[in-house]
């Protein structure tokens, strides 16, 4: 028996033979726990910084009158590189041939540099330091997340896909709801408890590291995979490999549909996550600290929702084998708690929007990347395609904020109220819009 299960029949070929063969063995939840861990450590890196910390530092630095507009210029410098990292490093990682395997060494070196870079950042002097050291970060923690995605189409046969992606994706929001508790639990340095000043972020800074770290190093340690053949690795000819990174929607129309519902859903969800803490402040008209512990509690109903939904949505998938009704359900329910939270007003409107979300946003991710894993067009190229489709998931991340930015700055003389209103109205209908574009997918059911 083989660590991901037992073979299907005499003439399946193991991955542990042969990394490019089409999964056939059924994983073990030891690897969907490591796989799960991994991600985890990846979210939280990303998502405090923006939820929590990358706010605080702004703020910090240049006061309350121009925190949106600097914080838009942080979170887009970072953006704009994720966008290329993650391709890229999976276009290498898919031509890897050391004794690690194909990912193992693309989350090994860059969760060196991404720690390191972690650990800087919070010494950041000014707007453009913090947010040059925003852009390291999201190009080592966009590499390494490359090669962690590409171990579901890698490893799990496409039976199980839709529970291992519901277990997966849960790691997202928990790496949101992990950032929210390390804020809750470690206070900022140079103020007072209590305070409603801005203080240092380093020890919270060196949390996330330390978390990225320890779970990186149980997926390099703790997975398996074969070690690709040299001869099986084309020589490099950088026109062409540049070239490789267009996928042509008319060869490959279902994976250009699924790029498009990405896109826009992620789009629509974005518009939230980015100034969250700052609807809290300004719509919601709560203290500085107060705010903080509300957005945390609201994170807690989301995370409650999606959860549930994530892990009963994914085996129903895979029982069903259908994944674009859940993918169309799940996104018009994204797209109502964006209606809910445009005239939410108090805290237990925003606590109601934020179950129906995690409700909608769970039942999404328990299939998204179930569906995605069906549509890559070649094996040998599944981490580099990947990243394509990750360009879906972070070119949101780059306009979102200067979307939000520039509505916010424009509306907010009339009012925050009337400002985020729009900004979430606008979501909810790119959301829709995602929903609708999931019926041109032919090739899955």
């Amino acid at each position: 028996m083989s660590a991901a299960g037992s073979t299907s029949g005499p003439a399946a070929i193991s991955i542990f033979d042969d990394p490019l063969a089409e999964p056939v063995d059924r994983v073990r939840w030891r690897f969907i726990i490591i796989l799960a861990l991994a991600n985890l450590g990846i979210w939280t890196a990303f998502f405090t910084p923006i939820q929590f910390l990358l706010p605080l530092q702004v703020e910090g630095m240049v006061g309350s009158g121009s925190k949106e507009t600097s914080l838009s210029l942080v979170l887009t410098v970072g953006a704009l590189v994720s966008l290329v990292a993650s391709p890229i490093a999976g276009a290498f990682s898919d031509r890897t041939t050391a004794r690690l395997g194909r990912r193992r060494p693309w989350v090994l070196w860059p969760t060196i540099a991404a720690v390191a870079v972690l650990v800087l950042i919070p010494l950041s002097p000014v707007v453009g330091v913090l947010a040059l050291g925003w852009a390291l970060a999201q190009l080592t923690l966009n590499a390494s997340y490359a090669a962690v995605t590409a171990m579901l189409p890698d490893q799990v046969p496409v039976s199980q896909r839709g529970t291992v992606s519901a277990v997966v994706g849960a790691c997202q929001p928990l790496g949101v709801m992990l950032g929210a508790i390390l804020v809750g639990v470690i206070p900022q340095t140079g103020v007072e408890v209590g305070s409603e000043e801005v203080g240092g972020q380093y020890p919270r800074y060196i949390a996330v590291a330390v978390i990225l770290a320890l779970t990186s190093a149980l997926f390099v340690w703790g997975m398996r995979e074969a070690r690709l053949d040299r001869v099986k690795v084309p020589e490099l000819h950088w026109g062409q490999f540049a070239r490789s990174f267009w996928i042509d929607p008319r060869q490959h129309p279902d994976f250009g549909w699924v790029w498009i519902t990405r896109f826009l859903v992620v789009l629509g969800n974005a518009f939230v996550t980015t100034y969250l803490l700052f609807f809290a402040r300004d719509v919601l008209d709560l203290a500085p600290t107060e705010a903080d512990t509300t957005v945390a509690g609201i994170l807690t109903y989301y995370i409650l929702g999606l959860l549930v939904f994530a892990l009963v949505v994914g085996p129903l998938s895979d029982r069903t084998g259908r994944i674009k009704v859940f993918v169309i359900g799940a996104s018009l329910v994204i797209a109502a708690a964006l209606v809910i939270l445009a005239f939410a007003r108090d805290t237990t409107m925003v606590t109601l929007a934020a179950v129906v979300m995690g409700a909608g946003f769970g039942a999404y991710t328990a299939v998204d990347l179930a569906l995605i894993s069906r549509v890559l067009p070649r094996p040998e190229d599944r981490a580099k395609d990947l990243g394509v489709i990750n360009i879906a998931n972070a070119l949101p991340q780059v306009l979102a904020p200067v979307v939000a930015g520039v509505v916010i700055a424009s509306l907010k003389s009339q009012g925050y109220d009337t400002a985020y209103q729009v900004l979430y109205l606008a979501g909810a209908a790119v959301t829709v819009l995602g929903a609708v574009m999931v019926v041109k997918i032919k090739g899955v059911p």
